[in-house]
């Protein structure tokens, strides 16, 4: 593999953390048992299984503390952790800046099953964030994604 230089490094937590009340579990349980009812009734526990398999998950997921990540613009591409994403295969760049709530980097990629991602730029300066970015990429204002409204929304 081609050695590359490192231009800019910093670590973000991989989600941003987001406190819940006993209130928040309580309406992921409310919902979870309403779907569990309404799979009863219709007499389907496959439907059932998954309701209580879901509601478990999102329970589990809301209380799980984000892993922080290593993230690095380099010669080559963007780095998370070992996952190099070639510039190759980069169309756009947006860097989503609205502190204290929105402090993203966002890619629109070249390939289908993975058209957004997001990064989160942590403490890292934005600014020195689009100086490097804007030698490889196109800036194109991107908005936010439906799946990444949701989990603002839903305090995830």
């Amino acid at each position: 593999m081609a050695e590359f230089l490192v231009l800019m490094s910093w670590e973000a937590p991989e989600h941003e953390l987001r406190e819940k009340t006993p209130d928040w579990y309580w309406a992921v349980g409310i919902i979870a048992f309403g779907f569990l009812i309404l799979a009863i009734l219709l007499k389907n526990f496959l439907f059932a299984i998954l309701v209580l398999l879901g509601g478990f998950t999102v329970a589990m997921y809301g209380v799980k503390q984000p892993k922080i990540v290593n993230f690095a613009i380099t010669s080559r591409g963007i780095k998370v952790e070992d996952k190099l994403y070639p510039y190759d295969n980069l169309q756009f760049f947006w860097i989503n800046y609205d502190p204290p709530h929105v402090r993203e980097l966002y890619l629109i990629s070249k390939k289908t099953f993975q058209p957004q991602i997001s990064i989160p730029l942590g403490q890292a300066d934005p600014n020195e964030v689009r100086e490097h970015l804007i030698k490889f990429l196109e800036e194109k204002e991107i908005e936010e994604s439906l799946f990444d409204t949701i989990a603002r929304f839903f305090r995830f």
